[in-house]
């Protein structure tokens, strides 16, 4: 019995050892089964993580996350950062000698942290820019898709020129790749497909745009009669005056200064302050009415002093002082009336010398620029270096004139010889030119009384493009300057009012524009 008892309590010993070593065993497996989804948890956040840093880094949300959308229409943040850039380019272009005199804002530091005004940043500015160039450019492509409208081939070929050279450009700019390139300039999401895209849809927009600005068609006396209703703002007046400035008002003494404060200020008054001038400016017109400008200049020397001459210019109306502005554009003025006006702050002898209604014809004509070479820091050239232009150019015409010497191969010399990149590859022709809008000798040479179709020249210039113009002479402008600006205005009033209305629904919804323009 007792044997029988040992054997049991030994059988129950072992199921007991054995029921502690499975507890103990599945308790090290369940610890093994936790560590190892534990790790795999880890394992899967990791993966998540550098994923998540690996398309942050990459293009892939500029291109596929939605900045803008209009007329139902999404765009992408790259495509946003397309436009962004090219409105700051454009920008930039336009007034890079400003910008870098600073003024407008700083290209160094982000725009994102330089005011535009009232609270807006500069960044904001452009952005609000390039999703308002945006709706215009998608109104114009699906106007011009209904219409059925297409690109001439001159402006498919002006297309394909752009990005062959964009093509090309980042070897000569020192990128290692194109898309270096486009990312650099234009943001990360950028590529050349979505260039081409948009680069395309811009011509279209461009060119449309032209073909509806182009088709407003108004008749001779259409233009006459919006004339006449704005000659006041446009007629040129010639005039002729001199300013006598009066002395600035001082503040009355409070009477607190000391004796020896107050004759120090006296003192100093004397020394800065000038005498004012004591030319009786109401006797002056009187004697000067009906006179000219020589008598003018010869009563300032007698009564001012020797050399003292008036002031002659000629201005629109639009842009006439508003001191005399009414006195000048009076109906009854008649050349070599005066006046006298009195403002607080200054007192005018003023002369008219003529008024131009703009009824003159405008001029047409060719030209080859040769430009001076290799500027000294001061922007000057030598006179070996201005010599050396006009031989050039001589040369060129004495050329022209043992050919044909006809306008076609005049105009083929210019697309091959002129440095003029404004016209030489329109065959140097500048068309609707107005007096003024040419530096002074080509416009003297253009409007010399005689001057017909055919007629030929060389002359010199020495300023922002120093060097020396061939120039032919193809003859007068349909228009005079007078319809040139009605036909102008009526033009750009008729296009603005088409574009508001086409523009009414292309209200653009904006998001995640804190994504965008972040180059500058």
């Amino acid at each position: 019995m007792s044997a029988s008892k040992d054997k049991l309590n030994r059988k129950q010993q072992i199921e007991a050892g054995t029921d502690k070593r499975s507890i103990a065993q599945a308790k090290e497996k369940a610890q093994r089964r936790k560590s190892a989804i534990t790790y795999s948890l880890v394992a899967v956040i990791l993966v998540i993580f550098f994923a998540f840093v690996l398309i942050y880094n990459s293009s892939w949300p500029s291109r596929h996350t939605t900045a803008v959308e209009i007329n139902g229409q999404k765009y992408s943040v790259a495509q946003l950062d397309y436009y962004y850039a090219a409105s700051y380019m454009t920008f930039y272009n336009n007034y890079s000698q400003y910008i870098s005199y600073g003024m407008f804002f700083d290209p160094d530091t982000s725009l994102a942290k330089q005011e535009y005004g009232e609270g807006t940043t500069w960044r904001q500015y452009f952005l609000d820019s390039a999703v308002q160039d945006m709706a215009q450019i998608q109104m114009l492509n699906e106007q011009a898709e209904a219409d059925g409208f297409t690109l001439s081939e001159e402006d498919q070929a002006a297309y394909d020129e752009e990005i062959a050279s964009l093509e090309s450009a980042w070897q000569d700019l020192g990128y290692s790749s194109l898309q270096q390139y486009l990312n650099m300039n234009y943001g990360k999401g950028v590529d050349l497909d979505l260039v081409k895209q948009e680069l395309h849809r811009t011509h279209v927009a461009s060119a449309y745009s032209r073909s509806i600005y182009d088709g407003y068609d108004y008749t001779t006396a259409e233009l006459d009669d919006w004339y006449a209703e704005n000659a006041d703002d446009l007629d040129v007046i010639d005039y002729a005056y001199y300013t006598v400035t009066k002395p600035a008002e001082t503040e009355t003494d409070s009477g607190d200064d000391t004796e020896a404060e107050d004759a120090a200020e006296t003192e100093d008054t004397e020394a800065t302050e000038p005498e004012a001038e004591t030319l009786d400016c109401q006797a002056a017109a009187e004697a000067l009415d009906g006179t000219d400008e020589g008598a003018f200049a010869a009563y300032l020397a007698e009564n001012v002093g020797e050399g003292t001459e008036p002031t002659s210019t000629s201005l629109p109306g639009a842009s006439l002082s508003a001191d005399y502005s009414q006195w000048l554009l009076d109906e009854a003025r008649q050349i070599g009336d005066a006046t006298a006006i009195d403002t607080d702050s200054a007192s005018y002898v003023v002369m008219f010398l003529g008024r131009n209604d703009n009824s003159y014809p405008m001029a047409n004509f060719r030209h080859i620029l040769i430009q001076a070479e290799d500027a000294d820091a001061d922007g000057s050239f030598s006179d070996e270096e201005v010599q050396a232009a006009a031989d050039e150019a001589q040369s060129i015409y004495e050329e022209w004139q043992a050919g044909d010497a006809t306008e076609d191969s005049f105009a083929a010399l210019a697309n091959e010889r002129s440095d003029d990149g404004g016209s030489n590859t329109t065959g140097g022709l500048y068309e609707d030119v107005y007096q003024g809008a040419m530096v002074e000798p080509i416009n003297d040479w253009l409007f010399e009384d005689g001057r017909k179709a055919g007629d030929t020249t060389v002359v010199s210039y020495a300023g922002s493009y120093t060097g020396t113009h061939v120039l032919y002479y193809t003859g007068e402008s349909d228009l005079t300057y007078a319809q040139y600006q009605a036909d102008t205005s009526l033009r750009n009033d008729a296009y603005s009012a088409w574009q508001e209305e086409q523009m009414a629904s292309y209200e653009p919804v904006t998001s995640h524009l804190g994504m965008a323009g972040k180059l500058h």
